[in-house]
């Protein structure tokens, strides 16, 4: 039996498929589905492509490689890649939101050099930025590497995720409503010292922080066993389409960042302009969800 003939033969069976079905999907006889197996004769190149599809396998996986071995790597690598992905992407939105908090926290609990804290706030954009544009990166030198991966995860992963999803999702949008609320208030809370009411809008960034991290980290996780979409989204790009979450994402974030700006340098607004990003974290969660949900 060829090396083609055993990965065919590992796949077919792995999704419980038998050669006349599998035969009749392609459109061939049974008989020419045993001689591949048997390696007595050898598909066409359209044959093969079809069956890459198929079985969400890369040609070079099929002919070249062993599929079992192979499929246990694949899975150890994808699901490395996705946990460092979602946790230093949500780390990375995080440190955008926290900076923020750090400047009204400081800012309202006691005097400091406004020069420091400016530099200390810049300091904490400029890491977060840069570990979101190098996480980019790796993902879609990633997504190059292993353009079509197998559905690995098992049902009952799914199934244990699923039941916890609800409550992480109420607890991220929970967390949100209640910063709202001290947000709202923090001009009536009480203050001690020569504290002011900056303190509490601090408080509320922290918890806004909190709640968009769990956002972010439950759907990048729920979006992780989306295999099939993992697979398409990559074969709309590689045809030159756009992905359109991360399209609506990008154009969020780049009107946020030029309303930063051109409030702080023009109009001199620092101390309110840092509204827009945790706005635009929120509208970029909102975007998310709405076009998963379309899928």
């Amino acid at each position: 039996m060829s090396l083609f003939g055993e990965n065919l033969q590992y796949y077919r069976k792995r999704n419980n498929i038998t050669q006349e079905q599998l035969a009749e999907q392609l459109n061939v006889s049974r008989q020419t589905i045993s001689k591949w197996e048997a390696g007595t004769s050898y598909a066409e190149m359209d044959k093969l492509l079809q069956l890459c599809d198929l079985f969400c396998c890369s040609l070079d996986t099929l002919l070249r490689k062993e599929a079992s071995e192979s499929e246990v790597e694949n899975n150890l690598v994808h699901r490395e890649h996705m946990k460092n992905f979602r946790k230093w992407i949500t780390c990375g939105v995080a440190l955008l939101i926290f900076a923020h908090a750090f400047y009204e926290l400081v800012t309202g609990f006691a005097a400091v050099n406004e020069n420091v804290l400016n530099t200390l706030f810049m300091m904490i954009v400029i890491v977060a930025t840069l570990l979101l544009i190098v996480q980019g990166m790796k993902d879609s030198d990633y997504r190059r590497k292993h353009p079509v991966i197998q559905d690995f995860y098992t049902q009952e992963e799914k199934d244990a995720f699923d039941s916890h999803f609800p409550a992480r999702i109420a607890t991220g949008i929970g967390l949100l409503l209640i910063g709202i609320l001290i947000g709202m208030n923090g001009d009536t809370l009480p203050l001690s010292g020569s504290m002011t009411d900056d303190f509490y809008y601090g408080i509320f960034l922290l918890i806004v922080t909190a709640g968009v991290s769990i956002l972010i980290y439950t759907g990048m996780q729920k979006q992780e066993y989306d295999i099939e979409a993992y697979n398409k989204d990559n074969s709309q790009k590689n045809s030159g389409k756009c992905d359109p979450i991360a399209a609506w994402c990008g154009c969020i974030m780049l009107v946020a960042t030029i309303i930063f700006l051109t409030a702080g340098l023009v109009f001199r607004l620092w101390e309110i302009c840092w509204i827009v990003y945790p706005i635009g974290a929120l509208l970029c969660g909102i975007v998310t969800l709405i076009l998963n949900c379309r899928k």
